[in-house]
């Protein structure tokens, strides 16, 4: 009696270890599937309507306070005609200011000399009223701005309009998704990830022409010539879907 008891538990033992690699062997089938790897884009024309602007007067002397002087009274009529254009305080950043020793080499001698300074003033515009760039530009190059660095366009909400876009890409990416999927004569599953891809920033820049007008027609005729073109903003996304 036993030896039968004992050959009846390695029986069971025998039939529940294959049991077992069974279910682990269904578990494991459920759980595998075909995953498909694919892109999502989005893309819409906008036009900015926003600039920022970062105008410079520089002055060299002989004389520190000369040069100082002279760049400050440039920077004061830069900013009154700011005002006058109705740009207001809290758009305007006239905090920097630069000075720098110039040096000459002496050829005789083999030491450098002190030849003068360099005063720079830099004001920083924010400019949500984009019709207003050209009158702006125009008339601190003639109120003695001689550095203008070409405009910054932008959005005043930029990331608004890219979390439409992600939406947008994200569809796409499962529309693709799905085209493969019928290809295949498969079912699309759930997806798996989706990562959003680093998106490039829109460049606005342009080149900015330095020029000083004469007469009035020319300065109105110059300023209607700074206008923003619009360009493509660009959202794209990666996204894995488990394939039935």
């Amino acid at each position: 009696m036993a030896f039968d008891s004992r050959n009846r538990f390695q029986k069971f033992s025998l039939i529940s270890i294959v049991i077992g690699i069974g279910l682990m062997g269904a578990v494991r089938a459920e759980t595998v599937s075909s995953v498909i790897e694919v892109s999502g884009l989005a893309e819409r024309l906008v036009r900015p309507d926003l600039a920022h602007l970062e105008i410079t007067i520089d002055v060299r002397d002989e004389k520190l306070d000369t040069a100082r002087r002279e760049a400050g009274t440039k920077t004061v009529a830069v900013l009154r005609n700011l005002k006058e254009l109705g740009i207001a305080d809290d758009a305007i950043d006239s905090g920097s200011l630069t000075v720098q020793p110039e040096f000459a080499w002496d050829t005789k001698s083999g030491a450098r000399r002190l030849q003068g300074y360099l005063v720079a003033r830099t004001i920083r515009v924010r400019l949500l009223d984009l019709d207003k760039l050209g009158a702006i530009l125009e008339r601190a190059v003639k109120l003695g701005a001689n550095q203008i660095a070409p405009p910054r366009f932008a959005l005043q909400d930029e990331s608004a309009l890219r979390r439409e876009l992600l939406t947008e890409a994200t569809r796409n990416a499962r529309q693709n998704a799905a085209a493969i999927a019928r290809g295949l004569d498969a079912k699309l599953g759930a997806a798996l990830r989706v990562d959003a891809i680093e998106a490039d920033q829109p460049t606005f820049a342009s080149p900015v022409m330095l020029r000083a007008s004469s007469a009035p027609g020319e300065d109105a005729a110059a300023s209607e010539s700074y206008r923003p073109g619009d360009i493509t903003l660009r959202v794209s996304v990666k996204a894995s879907f488990a394939l039935n």
